[in-house]
């Protein structure tokens, strides 16, 4: 009779604790939503055309040895330890993830981010140097005056870029070139190449976009690699299909 007293405490005990657990199972954040899952298959091409971020972790630790074998329980532990690892993984600016290790309570994981900026132009986002007023401090050819020969202009139209010039009807005409520069006499001003150059001039360098917000803010756009997904032709070695 005792052990049968002990026997339905311990179920109650469980349940209770079951129930808590469930109340408690966590809601995806709004950055973690964006990270996509690959599968072992795909990784490969995660390897192949991402930049890696290293690995992230995820767990959930309920009360309660009795839980181990309690199924509902560990499939919430379960989902609240990968909601962690989606989480773990956006805040290093992942885009996608490959669960490659563990089980409740604890997923590990390899993190990569399989996106890029794209400038007003079309063109992969770089770092580069700006003035004060923001500005970028492109290479250019001086004259024996000082002043900029050949720069860059709209013909047609106003615009102080491609698309703009574009957009209102103009042509863009690009900047001379380093060797048109010498022709004509002048002398070339190299683009800066790095931070140290760029502020030696007091100027402001502004690296790569590496998140979203950083491109919005760049006036690009954030372009998110979709061929990653792409499954692999049957019976075809993944280096082989990115040429």
């Amino acid at each position: 009779m005792k052990n049968k007293g002990k026997t339905i405490g311990l179920l109650v005990l469980c349940l209770i604790t079951a129930l808590i657990l469930a109340s408690c199972a966590t809601d995806m954040s709004t950055r973690a939503t964006r990270v996509r899952l690959v599968s072992a298959e795909q990784v490969h091409q995660c390897e192949i055309r991402c930049e890696a971020l290293g690995s992230v972790q995820g767990s959930s630790y309920p009360a309660g040895g009795c839980l181990s074998w309690w199924g509902t329980v560990r499939k919430i532990a379960h989902n609240n330890a990968l909601n962690e690892l989606l989480d773990n993984a956006a805040e290093i600016g992942a885009t996608h993830l490959f669960v490659n290790l563990g089980d409740y309570p604890d997923l590990r994981g390899d993190a990569y981010r399989c996106a890029f900026c794209e400038d007003a132009n079309g063109d992969p986002d770089v770092a580069y140097c700006v003035d004060a007023g923001g500005t970028r401090k492109r290479a250019y050819c001086q004259g024996a005056d000082g002043k900029v020969v050949g720069a860059a202009y709209c013909r047609g139209g106003d615009g102080k870029g491609p698309a703009d010039c574009r957009e209102n009807g103009g042509v863009w005409v690009p900047a001379v070139k380093e060797t048109k520069c010498e022709t004509m006499g002048g002398a070339w001003v190299p683009e800066a190449e790095n931070r140290q150059a760029c502020e030696a001039n007091g100027d402001i360098w502004l690296p790569a976009a590496k998140d979203p917000t950083a491109c919005e803010n760049k006036g690009g756009k954030w372009v998110l690699d979709q061929d990653v997904l792409r499954r692999l032709p049957s019976g075809s070695p993944p280096q082989e299909e990115v040429k």
